[in-house]
């Protein structure tokens, strides 16, 4: 019996229709994946940054509180070095991951990284996250270059007319280093963007983990972007209480 011409697909497109499909959700599934590596890797990096704020807050205890959880946490030995090395390693493979589901969208759709459903559905804070991210980055090294690697004693950590000019350890060290305003501003734009890449990344988090927002999402973005909020302010007043504090009753240690 033959055929109808017309009636239903011809088996070769069938096929090829089948090929497709089978493709596009292997590629959807791919993209999940990374997407989801991207979201824990970010927990990983939240969590830690919140203990570091914590640690950091410290500063306006005085300088016996911030130096002895300093000498408590290079007391950790070679455990200091295992967290050390996870946190590297969540973090190149968070940027990793961020930077190939960015690329990977982008040649699937033509797009930047979000799928927008409407022009107001992006905020800033989504369309700079890979640029954000990458000035973070960037400003880490410094960071580790100015408070982790160098030594605790001599002059850099001595403040003059205090403490019978002796050293005062990272306290010192913190406090010299924000007097510098070039450094203490450069610091305030790091956190800033760190605390914007936050505003956008704690929601993505929830998303690339498939838990279902529905009508809650507008209020998680509120969440987000109070949380990026508070991490930039709080990290900020750090330099900002040095440098006050400084020019007006002096450090008083």
């Amino acid at each position: 019996m033959v055929r109808p011409r017309g009636f239903g697909a011809p088996p070769g497109r069938k096929n090829r229709d089948g090929h497709m499909a089978s493709n596009l959700t292997a590629l959807v599934k791919r993209s999940l994946v990374k997407k989801q590596i991207v979201a824990v890797t970010g927990i990983v990096l939240v969590t830690f940054i919140f203990g570091h704020l914590a640690g950091n807050f410290l500063i306006f205890a005085g300088p016996e509180a911030l130096n002895r959880y300093a000498e408590k946490i290079q007391g950790m030995g070679g455990f200091l070095w295992v967290v050390r090395l996870g946190l590297l390693a969540a973090f190149l493979t968070h940027i990793t991951f961020t930077i190939w589901v960015t690329l990977e969208n982008r040649a699937a759709r033509g797009e930047r990284y979000e799928v927008r459903n409407t022009l107001g559905n992006t905020t800033w804070a989504k369309r700079t996250m890979i640029l954000s991210g990458a000035m973070v980055f960037c400003y880490v090294f410094i960071h580790l270059n100015d408070f982790t690697f160098p030594e605790k004693v001599g002059p850099s950590t001595v403040i003059p007319g205090v403490n019978d000019n002796e050293s005062l350890g990272l306290f010192g060290l913190v406090w010299n280093s924000f007097l510098h305003p070039l450094r203490a501003g450069f610091y305030i734009l790091a956190v800033s963007l760190l605390g914007m890449h936050l505003s956008h990344g704690i929601e993505s988090v929830f998303q690339s983990l498939g838990t279902p927002l529905g009508q809650q999402r507008p209020k998680l973005l509120k969440i987000s972007r109070i949380i990026g909020f508070l991490v930039a302010l709080g990290f900020s007043s750090i330099p900002i209480y040095v440098i006050v504090r400084h020019y007006t009753i002096g450090a008083g240690v």
